[in-house]
């Protein structure tokens, strides 16, 4: 793995943690909290698929192990962030309540990986891609 599509893969990690939390965050300041359901997992979502479509117009083979690994290496970088924010007492929720209703929101992020590398697979092999 090159240096590049190592701080590729860190930078959109960071990125796909950073639009969705400050999206969530705006909204517990605006007192709409009962909108956060709709919004975390949206924005997670469309930030996860136009990165994943960035990422992987560089990838020009093994898309589905490319998918499995940056999905796996985003998850891991939302949450250590996450975790992070509740240890600094920034995210004003414990440590069992993050893990009961955010983090499974996150299983988002290796789902459209995935399901975008098995595409282009796909793909690859009738010769569309």
């Amino acid at each position: 793995m090159n240096l590049n599509k190592i701080f590729k893969l860190i930078g959109f990690g960071f990125i796909i943690w950073l639009i969705p939390t400050l999206a969530t965050l705006s909204v517990s300041y605006l007192d709409a909290l009962n909108y956060f359901d709709v919004i975390s997992p949206v924005s997670i979502a469309v930030t996860v698929i136009a990165l994943t479509y960035l990422y992987f117009r560089d990838i020009n083979e093994n898309y589905v192990r490319e998918g499995i690994m940056c999905g796996i290496i985003w998850l891991i970088i939302s949450m250590a962030l996450d975790i992070m924010l509740i240890f600094l007492g920034i995210n004003k929720i414990t440590l069992i309540e993050y893990v009961i209703d955010i983090a499974p929101i996150y299983i988002i992020i290796p789902a459209i990986t995935i399901v975008l590398g098995l595409y282009r697979n796909q793909n690859q092999d009738t010769g569309h891609v």
